[in-house]
C-alpha cells in the first residue's frame, strides 16, 4: 500500500487504486499511440500492481506499529518471487499480451536480484525466454513490444507520482521517465493549480481524473487486526487531478 503523511493524519492508497489510476492516465493518452490490442494493454496497466494486499503473508506496520509505506517493506526475495509467479499467472489467464506487459514489468523492477540470488535468476531468465515467445506468437518485432510496455511504464510512474504527492511546488518540474516514443516526460503544477506534462502526450488538452484514498487520523496501531478492521471500516474519499496542457 502507499503511505502518505501530513498534518491531517495518514493518506492511504492501495496498490490496485493506484494501478486504476494508471489505466485512467493511459485511457486519456493520445489515441495514436495505442496499440492494436488497446485492451490488453489497458488491462497489463490496470493490473500490474494487482496481488499485492495480503494481511496473512506481509507485514504492514512497523515495530512501532506505523503504518508501512510499500517503499519501506522489507521483503525477502522469496516472497517477491512468489507474489511476481502469482501475478504472472493471473495474467495469462486473462491474456498472453497482457501477461507479456506485466513480464516486461517484473523485469524493470526487479531485474537487479537476477545476480542476488539463484532462484530469482531462474525465474528472470523464465520470464526472458517467456517474452520471447510471446513476441514470436504476436508476430511482432522487439522494439513493438517495448513499445507497448512504455506506455505501462509511463502510467505507472506518473500515477505513483500523484499517489506520492511527489509534484514538487514553485512551478518546479520533476522527471517522470523516458519512456513513451523514447521521449523524457516532465510533470509540474502550473499556476492555477492544474497539472501539466511536458512533452504533452494527451488527446485532450484538459482532463480530469480521481483515485481513491484512505484517510486515517489515528497514527499507530496494536497489531495488524486492528490496523486492518480500522482501515477497512472507514470512509474512502476522492483525490482529483486535473491536467492542462
Amino acid at each position: 500500500m502507499i503511505v502518505r503523511k501530513s498534518s491531517k493524519g495518514l493518506h492511504i492508497i492501495y496498490q490496485a487504486a493506484h494501478g486504476l489510476l494508471a489505466g485512467k492516465i493511459a485511457q486519456a493518452l493520445k489515441l495514436d499511440y495505442r496499440t492494436d490490442r488497446w485492451l490488453d494493454t489497458l488491462i497489463a496497466i490496470v493490473e500490474h500492481d494487482d496481488h499485492q494486499l495480503d494481511f496473512e503473508e506481509k507485514k504492514y506496520l512497523s515495530d512501532f506499529g506505523i503504518p508501512l509505506d510499500f517503499t519501506e517493506d522489507d521483503v525477502s526475495t522469496d516472497k517477491i518471487l512468489k507474489r511476481a509467479e502469482r501475478v504472472v499467472r493471473q495474467a495469462k489467464s486473462k491474456s498472453l499480451w497482457t501477461a507479456m506487459l506485466v513480464s516486461f514489468h517484473l523485469d524493470f523492477l526487479y531485474g537487479n536480484l537476477r545476480e542476488e540470488s539463484k532462484k530469482a535468476k531462474q525465474f528472470l531468465e523464465s520470464q526472458d525466454t517467456f517474452r520471447n515467445e510471446m513476441i514470436a506468437h504476436f508476430g511482432i518485432s522487439q522494439k513493438k513490444a517495448e513499445s507497448a510496455y512504455e506506455l505501462l511504464r509511463f502510467c505507472d510512474r506518473c500515477s505513483l507520482i500523484l499517489c506520492k504527492d511527489e509534484i514538487p511546488g514553485n512551478l518546479r518540474k520533476l522527471e517522470i521517465n523516458t519512456s513513451i516514443k523514447q521521449k523524457t516526460y516532465f510533470i509540474r503544477e502550473k499556476e492555477n493549480g492544474k497539472i501539466s506534462v511536458n512533452p504533452w502526450c494527451f488527446e485532450a488538452s484538459d482532463f480530469e481524473v480521481s483515485v481513491e484514498e484512505t484517510l486515517l487520523e489515528q497514527p499507530k496501531f496494536k497489531n495488524q487486526k486492528e490496523f486492518q478492521a480500522i482501515l477497512e471500516n472507514t470512509d474512502r474519499t476522492y483525490r482529483s487531478y486535473s491536467f492542462e496542457r
